[in-house]
């Protein structure tokens, strides 16, 4: 019998961003706040898909301002407030290493964190590493490394997709929505599935970072056609916008 969670998307600050950062080739003006996102996934386990971003005085927030995140978005209130503490928490799987989904771990030293082995193995290329990684926090830590698509456990799996990253990873989850793909910034925006093809991410890397991409994207559907995009305010509606 397939195990069945609740997803809990956890509001972790803002950041300030051209529209055109989100969505690859989009050619609008606007500048608007996006979420930083964390979900709590409950059921069998207590486990959370990243963690949010540095703090805004650290010199990584300080790097990415224009960045805000109130004493209530910290990520032990943000749990607090739907009443789980921070040792409630048995896994944290992380959809990358950027500053913006990897900061935090502090809080949660006694569960496992797991990340794909090729992200972590990318931090060696200095090229790639200045981009968007928080190096010396996230070098403090320990990973247990995935190498590849895995069920961890009844109800949960990852699935590689690089394209933003070279070890990005999606979350797939059942619930009583169906299958549930937390998405990362493979796709930042729900507006990026209204364009044929998809439009995703503003990609970072490499110049073949699309083609990745389109091959993650692709990926993914063939597992569901729920997706909770990385960085989208929408998700804090009531039913996360996954009614079909």
């Amino acid at each position: 019998m397939m195990s069945s969670y609740k997803i809990t998307p956890l509001h972790l600050g803002d950041i300030t961003r051209p529209k055109a950062n989100m969505i690859f080739g989009y050619d609008g003006k606007e500048i608007l706040d996006f979420p930083l996102i964390a979900w709590y996934l409950e059921g069998e386990r207590r486990i959370l898909v990243d963690c949010g971003g540095s703090a805004p005085d650290s010199p990584a927030g300080t790097k990415a301002m224009p960045y805000k995140r109130s004493r209530e978005q910290e990520i032990d209130r943000a749990l607090d407030a739907i009443g789980v503490s921070t040792t409630d928490i048995e896994l944290v799987i992380l959809t990358h290493l950027h500053w913006d989904h990897a900061a935090n771990m502090h809080f949660f030293p006694r569960a496992p964190v797991i990340c794909q082995m090729i992200e972590f193995d990318s931090l060696e290329n200095s090229e790639n590493a200045k981009m968007g990684y928080d190096l010396d926090y996230i070098r403090r830590f320990k990973y247990e490394l995935i190498d590849g698509d895995e069920e961890l456990f009844s109800g949960v799996s990852v699935i590689l997709a690089p394209g933003h990253t070279p070890g990005m990873q999606c979350v797939a989850v059942d619930t009583d929505f169906g299958k549930v793909v937390l998405s990362g910034d493979l796709i930042t925006l729900r507006e990026s599935l209204k364009y044929d093809p998809p439009r995703f991410n503003a990609l970072l890397y490499s110049d073949d970072a699309y083609g990745q991409a389109q091959n993650s994207f692709d990926k993914i559907m063939a597992a569901t056609d729920l997706i909770l995009p990385g960085h989208d305010p929408g998700v804090f509606a009531p039913d996360m916008g996954l009614k079909k």
